[in-house]
């Protein structure tokens, strides 16, 4: 979790059904939920098949994902929106393609780009239950428009083999 923890709920069930009602242990609880949620038990994220190393992404292709990105949407743990890439112009746009360049030719991503804030909504069911909520991750837009480059890439290898 990137942010202070702010519960909803006062009150939560613990993993073995032990009511929690310190923010720390709802926090501690939520973290853990999520990370089981999450975590990859089949191996499906070890395997790694290579590829011919595609191009670096164009400029017009950073400006396409960059309109591309939803607007009117929560900000991620850096609070900053999506409509100020669009409304960046030039400048903007220059400096996020060299990010993604950047990112393309090395394989790594700036470490900020991994933190994402989970938001809890409830579900139907006894809202103790962590069960009985669905998540949702906020992400920083400059992640979400990597996301749309690198998901073209992907369709377009898939289409190719």
């Amino acid at each position: 979790m990137t942010r202070k923890f702010q519960p909803l709920l006062q009150c939560i069930q613990s993993a073995t059904g032990e009511n929690l009602t310190e923010a720390a242990q709802l926090a501690d609880r939520w973290k853990g939920y999520c990370e089981d949620l999450y975590q990859d038990v089949e191996g499906n994220g070890t395997e790694q098949e290579y590829w011919e190393k595609e191009p670096p992404p164009l400029r017009s292709e950073v400006a396409r994902a960059i309109c591309q990105t939803a607007s009117c949407k929560a900000t991620g743990p850096d609070d900053v929106p999506a409509e100020l890439f669009k409304a960046g112009g030039e400048t903007a746009l220059d400096r996020m393609h060299r990010i993604c360049v950047a990112i393309w030719e090395t394989g790594e991503w700036p470490d900020e780009w991994t933190f994402s804030t989970f938001i809890p909504l409830p579900k139907k069911g006894d809202l103790k239950q962590c069960e009985n909520y669905r998540t949702i991750a906020t992400v920083l837009s400059a992640c979400l428009i990597y996301r749309h480059l690198n998901n073209k890439a992907i369709l377009t290898l898939s289409y190719d083999h």
